[in-house]
């Protein structure tokens, strides 16, 4: 019962903070801010549903420039690692992609004494090893973004790549010449 009572606080509190970004996405400097593709910010994902991803937390924003000068933007969460890896320390997932942190902290690195492979690339602004699940891909209001901390980063043009072919896979979709096909 102590749960369930913690979880209608929660949920309570997520209802005003909603309240408030719902205040704020009127204002055309909101609205208007610039996001761009491929960076990543702190974003409110309130209090959710399930496994729905919950908390403020970085995301990667994954919808095109012309969305962007929109009032909302489509991104991916990004989560902790810990627990989400296969034995040979590799996302459990086809549909998840590994972001490595540059930290020396063991408890913050998906398995304690990880070495990261040749090749690939480490991020500063991660606190610790991160996974992006390509699957749960959500539109949000710009109004979520934590406009003080800004733009934390940018993942290199290859992991980015990466994880644009692991959405198409996670989705079914394929490019041709011609036209989209699902």
């Amino acid at each position: 019962m102590l749960n369930e009572t913690r979880e209608y606080f929660q949920i309570a509190e997520w209802l005003k903070d909603k309240v408030n970004y719902h205040k704020a996405s009127k204002y055309h400097s909101v609205r208007k801010r610039q996001v761009l593709h491929g960076e990543i910010w702190y974003c409110d994902m309130g209090f959710n549903v399930g496994a729905e991803k919950n908390k403020q937390r970085p995301v990667l924003v994954v919808s095109n420039n012309k969305i962007n000068r929109s009032e909302k933007v489509v991104v991916l969460c990004i989560t902790d690692a810990k627990g989400k890896v296969n034995s040979r320390n590799l996302p459990a997932q086809d549909s998840w992609f590994l972001l490595y942190s540059s930290t020396s902290d063991e408890n913050m690195m998906v398995t304690p004494g990880r070495t990261v492979p040749n090749g690939i690339s480490t991020y500063s602004f991660l606190m610790k090893d991160s996974l992006i699940q390509c699957e749960e891909i959500k539109a949000v209001s710009k109004a979520r973004l934590d406009y003080h901390r800004g733009c934390i980063g940018r993942l290199t043009n290859n992991d980015f790549t990466m994880i644009k072919q692991k959405m198409k896979r996670a989705y079914d979709l394929y490019l041709t010449d011609d036209a989209l096909i699902v």
